[in-house]
C-alpha cells in the first residue's frame, strides 16, 4: 500500500489502476488506498494537484534530519510542535515506534490535537496494531468531530486490517446520517465513492487470500449499489473458484442485464457462462 506524503492531502487513491478488468463497453475500476500525513488545520476540500517532483533524499540525510528534530525536542520538552515535527519526519521514514513515541509526547502538552491522534493512529496501523488505530481514529473523532482524515481510515483500517467490511459500512452510513454531503480530502464525496472503496477492499482481501472477508466486502459493495459492476464480476468469479457456480449464476446474470457484451476476468463472453 502506497503512502501518499502530501501534506493535508488525504487521497482515496493514490493511483488509478486500469486492466484490472475490461468490459467491451470500456470499463475499467480500481483504486489504490493511501494514507497520509495530516496537517494541523485540514486543507480544504478541494481536489488534489500533483506535487512537484522532490530530490530523493538519501537514508543518511533522513536520520540526521530525525536526529536534529529529536535533540530539539529533548531542549524542548514542553513543545507540542516540537514533539510533532519530530514524529511526522518518523512518519515520513517509515519508523512507526519512532512517530508513536513522538506523537504521544506531544499529545501529552495537547491531547485534543486530532490530527497528531490520526497520525498516530496511521502509525499504529503500519506496526500491525489495528485496534489500537481505531482506538487513535475514535479519539480523534471525539477530539473533532467529523475529522475526515480519521472517518476514512476508520472505515479502511475496519475493512482491511480488522477484516470488517459490515461494521466499516455502516459507520461510514452513520457519519453521512449527520452530513451527507461530506467530502474526502481529495474532495470526492464519501457516499458516491464509498462503493468503489469497498470493492477495492474486496480486491486487496481477495488477494492476500481472505476470500471470505472478500466476499462479504463485495456484498457490502453490492447493497450500497446493486448495478455495481466491479462487485458483480468480481464478486461471480471470486464464487466460481471457491466451487460455489449456484451462487456466482445470479451475479453473472445481474452483469448481463447491465452489460450484454461484458467479458470476465480471463477476457471471456460473459454470456457463455451463463449459458453453460
Amino acid at each position: 500500500m502506497k503512502s501518499e506524503k502530501t501534506r493535508g492531502v488525504m487521497l482515496t487513491s493514490s493511483a488509478i489502476i486500469l486492466s484490472v478488468f475490461t468490459f467491451v463497453v470500456g470499463f475499467a475500476c480500481g483504486k489504490m488506498f493511501a494514507e497520509t500525513r495530516s496537517l494541523r488545520t485540514e486543507s480544504p476540500a478541494v481536489a488534489p494537484v500533483s506535487a512537484p517532483a522532490q530530490p530523493a533524499v538519501s537514508a543518511d540525510a533522513q536520520a540526521e534530519h530525525i536526529r536534529h528534530l529529536r535533540e530539539e525536542a529533548l531542549s524542548r520538552p514542553d513543545s507540542a510542535e516540537a514533539w510533532t515535527k519530530l514524529g511526522n519526519a518518523c512518519f515520513d521514514a517509515g519508523d512507526p515506534d519512532g512517530a508513536i513515541d513522538a506523537y504521544q509526547a506531544s499529545l501529552n502538552i495537547e491531547p485534543g490535537n486530532a490530527d497528531v491522534r490520526t497520525d498516530m493512529g496511521s502509525m499504529y496501523r503500519m506496526r500491525g496494531e489495528a485496534a489500537k488505530a481505531v482506538e487513535c481514529y475514535d479519539q480523534a473523532l471525539r477530539d473533532s468531530p467529523g475529522h475526515r482524515n480519521a472517518i476514512f481510515n476508520k472505515g479502511v483500517t475496519m475493512m482491511l486490517d480488522l477484516e470488517q467490511p459490515e461494521r466499516a459500512v455502516a459507520f461510514w452510513q452513520s457519519v453521512l446520517k449527520d452530513n451527507p454531503g461530506l467530502t474526502l480530502s481529495s474532495g470526492a464525496e464519501l457516499r458516491r465513492i464509498m462503493p468503489e472503496i469497498v470493492v477495492d477492499a474486496a480486491l486487496q482481501l481477495e488477494a492476500r487470500g481472505r476470500k471470505e472477508a472478500a466476499l462479504r466486502a463485495y456484498r457490502e459493495a453490492l447493497k450500497l449499489d446493486d448495478s455495481s459492476a466491479p462487485a458483480l464480476v468480481h464478486g461471480a468469479w471470486l464464487l466460481e473458484g471457491m466451487g460455489r457456480s449456484d451462487e456466482a449464476l445470479p451475479l453473472w446474470k445481474r452483469v448481463l442485464e447491465l452489460h450484454p457484451d461484458a467479458t470476465d476476468p480471463a477476457g471471456k463472453p460473459v454470456r457463455d457462462r451463463v449459458g453453460k
